[in-house]
């Protein structure tokens, strides 16, 4: 049985978006939880730790997010000059024959 974490399977374009999705679904959800948080600390009269909560929680959680949304896009772009690049490697292993042009019958 394969572990699923072997190198010799790459991961494809379509794990990366996928991972990064649901990386972005997650961070959501503790958005979420640090408005519920900072809500039930104004509720309980606690305005500056309630604010203090709110935008530190939003901070951390915008900073990650955008950690995890370009080291997906990086992760991507090396995964397609990947594809490229051994796309041209088999080019430069394996020269195709080129045919010249006939020759031209009038001359000119």
């Amino acid at each position: 049985m394969r572990d699923i974490f072997d190198q010799d399977r790459p991961m494809t374009l379509g794990a990366v978006k996928m991972a990064t999705s649901m990386l972005g679904l997650a961070l959501l959800a503790a958005g979420l939880l640090v408005l519920l948080n900072a809500s039930i600390s104004l509720f309980q009269g606690h305005l500056f730790v309630a604010l203090t909560k709110l935008v530190v929680g939003f901070v951390a959680v915008v900073f990650l997010f955008v950690t995890v949304r370009l080291l997906g896009e990086i992760l991507a772009a090396l995964h397609r000059l990947n594809d490229r690049l051994a796309i041209l490697g088999d080019d430069i292993r394996n020269p195709r024959r080129v045919t010249t042009a006939p020759a031209d019958p009038s001359g000119d």
